[in-house]
């Protein structure tokens, strides 16, 4: 019998349904409770009351309430890259599948990050902790942030803590998703990010489209950096990393050591699920899962989250599309610039899933445009 896969986030939606194929019961402690969440796992809504996290106090109760003895799997999904000490809270709960806290820590530090990915073989940016005497060109960022939200221009930005500055350069921004298994990093696939401007946010995550081709010696490059910093920091379980294509040049930003939204465009290739192989990575090497790679050659996959650009209200007679994912719960109050829910699409090539990606991605504004009763203007 498995156990109990806890799964903790601030949208757990997609590592749910990549976990529910090999474990009969899954819980998601999220922010958000989404409806089609709730339909393959048990929620507790753990958000804070303002922004769209994660409460510590809530989560750490939510995992108490839990049967003791159960053998509880707890997966640690995105928004703690900026509290990594609150692993040591959870993992008094069950086996934690989570990178160290000091690994986190030390790949999100702005100096120590940075210097992990130049010695790993990546170009990076010049960054800093203090405000550049002249900001123009400069970007402000958060440590530990995530999604780009935290992300704006440093023309007006002030030192404090946790934030630094990062110049800004020229490129095409890319990801790469692999899973790790301290020794090597097996690479699912480049993808194509989408930005979009929320207020002053310039940079802020609206979906990615996976199986982007890079030119050989360029993947070549990728896999050799990336197999040298995880076997420098022991980095375990799928994660992503964030880059920017500029010629025939790349530029590396950040790493994110835990799944990335980006892994759910690969989870369908393996029919145990990626949630199966995290597990097993930080168990052992998972040299056979190399032999898996590329199943899903020929078929392009891409997501697309759509933004409240004004507060609205989920109705009560609301039906989503099939290719819908991130259901709002009828009733739910959505503050502006906040996420509404994302789009999903399928393809023969990475032009034509991102066409339709675009396309859905305007029937969804249309319907949420539709809730708030401000038309077009409301979303984003």
């Amino acid at each position: 019998m498995t156990p109990t896969l806890v799964v903790v986030a601030i949208s757990g939606r997609a590592l749910a349904q990549s976990a529910a194929k090999t474990h009969s019961r899954v819980v998601v402690l999220d922010a958000f409770g989404d409806r089609d969440t709730r339909a393959i796992a048990e929620v507790v809504r753990v958000g804070a009351d303002e922004g769209f996290a994660v409460d510590p106090d809530r989560l750490v109760a939510a995992l108490a309430a839990e049967p003791r003895g159960s053998g509880l799997a707890i997966v640690v999904g995105s928004g703690f890259e900026g509290t990594p000490e609150l692993a040591s809270r959870l993992a008094r709960y069950g086996r934690l599948y989570a990178n160290d806290p000091a690994v986190v820590a030390a790949l999100k530090d702005p100096e120590l990050g940075i210097a992990l990915l130049r010695a790993s073989g990546w170009r990076v940016p010049l960054t800093q902790r203090e405000p550049p005497a002249d900001r123009r060109g400069w970007l402000q960022k958060q440590t530990g942030g995530a999604g780009g939200t935290h992300v704006r221009p440093a023309r007006h930005a002030a030192a404090g803590p946790g934030l630094y500055f990062q110049r800004e350069i020229p490129g095409q921004p890319l990801s790469v998703t692999f899973l790790a298994d301290g020794d090597r990093a097996y690479c699912l696939g480049f993808n194509r990010l989408r930005v979009e401007a929320l207020g002053d946010a310039s940079y802020c995550y609206a979906g990615a489209i996976a199986g982007i081709g890079l030119p050989h010696p360029l993947r070549v490059q990728a896999q050799s950096s990336l197999d040298r910093l995880v076997r420098v920091t022991g980095l375990r379980g799928l994660a992503g990393l964030d880059f920017l294509l500029d010629g025939d040049g790349m530029t590396a930003l950040e790493v994110n050591p835990r799944p990335t939204a980006t892994f759910e465009l690969y989870d369908d290739d393996f029919p145990g699920g990626l949630v199966h192989w995290h597990l097993a990575s930080f168990e052992r090497p998972v040299p056979e899962f190399g032999e898996l790679l590329g199943r899903g050659a020929g078929t392009h996959r891409a997501v697309g989250v759509v933004y409240a650009r004004g507060p609205i209200t989920v109705p009560d007679n609301v039906s989503f599309p099939s290719w819908c994912r991130d259901l709002p719960c009828v009733g739910s109050i959505i503050a502006a610039d906040a996420p509404v829910l994302s789009v999903i699409a399928e393809a023969a090539s990475s032009g034509e899933a991102e066409r339709e990606i675009d396309a859905r991605s305007r029937s969804a504004r249309e319907l949420v445009a539709r809730w708030s009763g401000a038309g077009r203007r409301a979303v984003a």
